[in-house]
């Protein structure tokens, strides 16, 4: 049997002992010579178990809620944790050591990280299944909330974060990729849009919450609200996800095919890295800044060229940066994190040094994560709906490049209504690229690397969105000292000028006042001036991304006994990608 498509593809479905299989002469219209033109390919078929997705979305929706909450939750409450426990050093870190998923110890003023486990997640969910990983980062995940609700000081509540953040990593990865693999492909961006939604949700609803409980309870509650979240979901996932029985292996097989050389660079160079940035926030000369930065970045060098030769299954899919596509969707969202959670840590910021609440902090910046919430879910529709993705992703590349220069403005001076309208710009901008990014690298690679491109994707993203926390803080704690010292007769040693609320002391003459005001608010600028280029930067990389059929082949399966031979089913046929 045979089917022509108008894609320029040939499809042969034969069927064979109760199997189904298909066979596929696979050319990209428009190819370049040379490249993979009339080459052929097999069928990238894939196989999806049946879930009732209205019992079933919802469990994983409340996992990602609840590990996106947590992302955004502390940003309006640290004043008062800090106040409260110590620590005023470490006011960056307690959100960039969630966002790494790595431990963090304070040794005489130092942090020292140890691993992050992000890159893993795919790989080890390959191995050994999804459900049982996404059970142990559940765990950890609501392990490390209790404990960080119990800190009793700031080393604690760090070093608890960082356990919080391996589970929380794994939460968001393998909701996505166990998304993936029960959904197909051109009805995916209906669902990963509302994951997307739903991350920015918990933007709006995490400093409202974080707020409210300081100010009206303790910021313990920000951490102990997981626990009844966490066992919902448990539950849910327990009870009635249903996925495809993974491959048994022995421990020697898995072994002889881990890339754990491979995992030690990948790591080393993120540790290397993250900690150069966070001594470059006193002194970006320094010996040990410059070799932290520098052994970092030959460490990620060698491990990209080490997982392009490697005989073992690489963490990191080396297609994913030979090919254009790919390439530029991974570096545009590595990008996309910088200057997303510079702005989700640091709007609430500028809002506090004006006087505001921790819940009118949370309030003011719902124009940035509301919109952006809810752009996430229209855009993934829209996706769904056309199969066409590369002007949405050009206007939002745009349209965040104006938001992020107008946002370059807010001062101390800035009207309310223009406060609003730069945010909300930005807004419009920063909501389509959470999801849509994911289902173009998804639909340019074969299914059998979808878990592991779905967590590399997440790694990039949440590298650029520690390295941009801490070059905020960087930037912030700087410029804020240099313009503070200028002041004649404020001395901010005496008043902890690293403390975001310090501006909101009723100082005398009103002269000073201002003059103290405008020193937060412009050293706060000066990020946007950084982060604006940054923004530009992912535009370009944006611009070559080609255009793939979001129909790829899959059929509607049970999930069988390991020794069940094969399934048969209907097919739904379109040609695998390929790019050059």
């Amino acid at each position: 049997m045979s089917n022509s498509h108008d894609t320029g593809f040939t499809v042969e479905q034969e069927e064979k002992n109760g199997i189904t299989t298909v066979r596929s002469d696979v050319q990209e219209a428009g190819g370049p010579p040379g490249g993979s033109e009339g080459k052929t390919a097999p069928a990238d078929i894939h196989n999806i178990p049946y879930n009732n997705m209205k019992v079933v979305f919802p469990g994983i929706l409340l996992a990602v809620f609840m590990a996106a909450l947590d992302q955004t939750i502390t940003a309006v409450a640290l004043p008062t944790i800090v106040n409260d426990i110590g620590g005023e050093t470490g006011y960056s870190w307690v959100g960039t050591a969630y966002l790494l998923r790595k431990y963090l110890i304070e040794l005489s003023r130092r942090f020292l990280l140890g691993s992050g486990v992000a890159p893993v997640y795919g790989k080890i969910s390959d191995l050994f299944g999804r459900k049982p990983v996404y059970y142990f980062a559940l765990f950890v995940f609501l392990l490390g909330s209790a404990l960080c609700g119990a800190a009793q000081t700031f080393v604690w509540l760090a070093i608890c974060r960082g356990l919080q953040g391996i589970g929380g990593g794994g939460l968001i990865q393998l909701s996505q990729i166990t998304v993936s693999d029960i959904t197909p492909l051109h009805q995916r961006g209906n669902y990963l849009g509302m994951i997307g939604a739903i991350w920015g949700m918990a933007s709006v609803v995490g400093p409202l919450v974080g707020g409210a409980l300081t100010d009206a309870s303790s910021w313990r509650w920000c951490f102990w609200i997981n626990l009844p979240t966490g066992g919902i979901a448990a539950f849910i996932i327990f009870a009635f996800l249903k996925l495809n029985p993974t491959q048994k292996k022995t421990v020697r097989e898995m072994a002889a095919a881990f890339d754990f050389l491979g995992l030690f660079l990948i790591l080393g160079g993120i540790a290397c890295l993250l900690v150069g940035f966070n001594s470059g926030q006193t002194a970006w000369k320094t010996a040990e800044t410059i070799a932290l930065l520098t052994v970092g970045g030959l460490l990620t060098m060698v491990a990209l060229i080490h997982e392009n030769f490697t005989k073992r299954n690489p963490i990191i899919p080396p297609r994913l940066f030979t090919m254009r596509t790919t390439a530029g969707i991974l570096v545009s969202t590595f990008l996309h994190g910088i200057a997303f959670f510079a702005g989700n840590y640091y709007l609430p910021v500028y809002f506090q040094v004006l006087g505001a609440s921790a819940i009118m902090a949370g309030i003011k910046t719902m124009a940035y994560s509301f919109v952006s919430a809810m752009l996430a879910s229209i855009a993934g529709l829209l996706v769904a709906r056309t199969g066409k993705y590369r002007m949405i992703l050009w206007c939002s590349w745009a349209v965040m490049t104006l938001g992020y220069g107008l946002m370059i403005r807010l001062n101390e001076k800035t009207s309310i209504a223009l406060q609003e309208i730069y945010i909300l710009i930005a807004a419009l901008g920063v909501g389509p690229l959470f999801q849509v990014p994911l289902l173009v690298l998804q639909a340019a690679m074969p299914v059998k690397d979808m878990a592991m491109s779905t967590a590399t994707f997440n790694l990039l993203r949440t590298i650029g969105g520690t390295i941009g926390i801490s070059i905020g803080d960087a930037i912030y704690a700087t410029d804020l000292q240099r313009r503070l010292r200028s002041i004649s007769g404020y001395h901010p040693s005496e008043r902890k000028a690293s403390s975001i609320t310090s501006s909101s002391n009723v100082l005398q003459p009103i002269q000073l006042r201002n003059e103290v005001f405008a020193a937060y608010t412009r050293s706060l600028s000066l990020i946007w001036v950084v982060m604006t280029p940054i923004v530009f930067v992912g535009f370009l990389f944006i611009i070559p991304v080609r255009t793939y059929s979001l129909k790829r082949p899959s059929r509607p399966t049970e999930p069988q006994p390991k020794d069940t031979p094969g399934v048969s089913g209907t097919l739904s046929l379109a040609p695998p990608p390929s790019d050059i």
